[in-house]
């Protein structure tokens, strides 16, 4: 039978054994975090982004470019496009921005077109977020030109010469080009942020934080200016 000291004994090794397991796992975290360089304020490659191979240099000084690829026919760009224009009221002064729409299927394509035929237009503020509404909250479908032409008729444009613009050779090209950086830049799901033509933000780490990786990026774009000015 166990005497009242021998339990006391007991209890007392076990708080320490306790202890001395708490001290390890703290202090085994502490240097994963540090070796990986995991640490608040910073991102990490692979991790946060991924380098594009063979992207073209920026010159010092140039306008930081944030691209998002889109695609108005992707719900998740629906949700994700009030929290990235709230970014862009309060994005830096070095900072440009511009969408990409992809084209997955057919059906992108032609939302592809509208959305450079509403651009060369500047009739992209008054359609944008209707286009998004029509096609996610009121479940419209959008397969032809002329049902897109119908739906934006009298908001900035009229149906003609949305149609004139939307077959255009330079609306195609657009189209075109978009292609071609979709691949370059193995853009393979959307909404995707890209910065500098340079790094892919990693958007499974969430929506607030893929900004906030946009934010370092783009942090980490202008110290390279500063790295490369010459001492005063």
């Amino acid at each position: 039978m166990t005497s009242r000291k021998d339990r006391q004994v007991i209890r007392t090794r076990n708080t320490i054994l306790a202890f001395v397991v708490i001290v390890v796992i703290l202090v085994i975290g502490y240097g994963t975090l540090y070796t990986t360089g995991v640490t608040e304020g910073e991102v990490v490659a692979g991790d946060d982004y991924r380098i594009i191979e063979d992207a073209p240099p920026r010159r010092p000084g140039e306008a930081i470019e944030v691209r998002e690829f889109f695609s108005y026919g992707c719900v998740h760009c629906r949700n994700f496009d009030p929290l990235l224009e709230a970014w862009l009221e309060n994005a830096p002064d070095a900072v440009s921005f511009r969408r990409t729409p992809v084209v997955f299927s057919p059906v992108w394509i032609l939302l592809a077109q509208t959305y450079y035929a509403l651009e060369s237009l500047g009739a992209l503020e008054q359609n944008h977020t209707r286009i998004f509404r029509a096609i996610h909250d009121n479940g419209r479908q959008f397969l032809s030109p002329d049902m897109i032409a119908d739906y934006v008729d009298g908001n900035g444009v009229s149906k003609d010469e949305f149609l004139r613009v939307f077959n255009s050779p330079a609306v195609r090209k657009k189209v075109t080009e978009s292609e071609k950086d979709q691949r370059a830049m193995q853009i393979v799901s959307v909404p995707t942020l890209v910065v500098a033509d340079k790094y892919v933000v990693n958007m499974d780490v969430g929506r607030k934080r893929s900004l906030e990786i946009v934010n370092l990026l783009i942090a980490k774009e202008q110290a390279g200016d500063d790295d490369a000015q010459p001492p005063g």
